[in-house]
């Protein structure tokens, strides 16, 4: 991962108030990292943990058992879906696969 110094050139902007300010202001003193590397490094870490958690399926033992119910015994093709999917390949996937 790229450290602070390695992306200089592009600024991130973003208002808040004092108080929220004076708190990440404190946090990064007592990491010893200056308020911007801090936040940085802070965003870069949680956003990489929502792409993690999105890239991971987690189901309870009832959430598993449907889906592999619905996986073994799929409902028949509705005309409503055929369409849906029509949809979806003119306008979202406009790859020539």
């Amino acid at each position: 991962m790229a450290t602070y110094t390695e992306r200089k050139g592009t600024r991130l902007v973003a208002q808040t108030t004092t108080e929220i300010k004076e708190i990440i202001q404190r946090a990064a003193d007592y990491s010893g990292k200056t308020l911007s590397q801090f936040i940085i490094e802070s965003a870069v870490k949680r956003a990489g943990n929502i792409i993690e958690q999105t890239k991971s399926l987690r189901l309870s033992m009832a959430g598993a058992d449907a889906l592999f119910s619905a996986l073994e015994n799929p409902p028949k093709t509705s005309s409503k879906l055929l369409k849906a999917a029509q949809h979806y390949k003119n306008t979202v996937n406009t790859r020539n696969d």
